[in-house]
């Protein structure tokens, strides 16, 4: 999984530069570069990407291919509430499910730096 490049693509699509992205983040490129390369992306960060450029924050951790839509850009939208279900395989949806754990899990470690 590379984050990187999914925020790269996604950035292409949409006609936006990565230099754009660091200024809207209050970041410099290399700072930028540096938490993606490096994997120490803050979750605050990830989470104002997404927002910015309107796709779930859960596609950032998908396994498989997804590719963008430009003209039907989902913003918040989790599949798996809209009746979609029946269409799905389960190891679909176990896939899902193991995705929305580890953004649960991202979202525990932050309550517990916040508390501490």
């Amino acid at each position: 999984m590379d984050i990187k490049a999914k925020v790269i693509e996604i950035l292409e699509k949409e006609n936006y530069t990565y230099q754009q992205l660091a200024e809207y983040l209050h970041m410099t490129e290399e700072s930028l570069t540096n938490e993606l390369s490096n994997k120490t992306l803050e979750l605050r960060h990830l989470e104002a990407i997404s927002k910015a450029l309107r796709v779930p924050l859960y596609s950032f951790f998908r396994q498989e291919n997804i590719k963008f839509n430009t003209e039907d850009k989902p913003y918040y939208i989790n599949k798996l509430w809209t009746g979609e279900d029946s269409e799905k395989t389960a190891r679909e949806l176990m896939a899902e499910i193991k995705i929305l754990k580890q953004i649960i899990e991202l979202k525990e470690e932050q309550l517990k730096k916040m508390s501490a």
